[in-house]
């Protein structure tokens, strides 16, 4: 990704995420995978008033590093690999973010994971600790990379998206706490 871009991924959902976490006045620059999702995405932003949207990043990803321009990676974990990592004994278990909402959070997540819901997030940074690994775990995975992209944007360098989020541990048959 670009540093200091936001992910929100193209899905149903944008506008929503769209509409909760980017500033409204700042200009809009879009990063396509391809160009003919153009026009959902700009009407998906007009919808919730972001009408500075000034244009796209053609060619994508491929355009920008084969520009010779700086780009930033996310991690990912898969659960298997998480629970791996928190059953560590070397003491560099990484700090679970669960980013979910309060009731899927209340049906059940990892022992020790700290719940802050995804859009509030930006105004809870201070909970989150720069010195270790952050495990960012949704649903899914789709609000735990948006997520994600808000703490590299901080300056967190050792965050990974966890592929699947709970459904995925769940279908492992992976322990929750209530």
């Amino acid at each position: 990704h670009i540093p200091g871009a936001i992910n929100i991924p193209l899905g149903a959902v944008l506008p929503t995420w769209a509409g909760w976490i980017l500033p409204y006045d700042n200009p809009t620059l879009i990063v396509l995978d391809d160009p003919a999702d153009m026009p959902q995405v700009v009407t998906h932003l007009l919808r919730v008033g972001f009408d500075d949207v000034r244009g796209y990043l053609e060619g994508g990803m491929d355009t920008w590093e084969n520009s010779g321009y700086e780009s930033a990676r996310l991690q990912t974990r898969s659960v298997h690999e998480l629970k791996e990592r928190l059953q560590s004994a070397n003491g560099n278990k990484p700090f679970v973010l669960d980013v979910r909402t309060e009731g899927e959070w209340k049906g059940g997540h990892i022992a020790g994971a700290h719940h802050i819901h995804g859009g509030l997030l930006q105004e809870r940074f201070h909970e989150v600790p720069k010195d270790r690994d952050i495990a960012v775990i949704c649903g899914s995975g789709y609000r735990a990379s948006i997520a994600a992209s808000f703490l590299k944007r901080e300056g967190y360098t050792s965050v990974a998206n966890v592929l699947g989020g709970m459904s995925a541990h769940k279908a492992a048959g992976l322990p929750t706490s209530n």
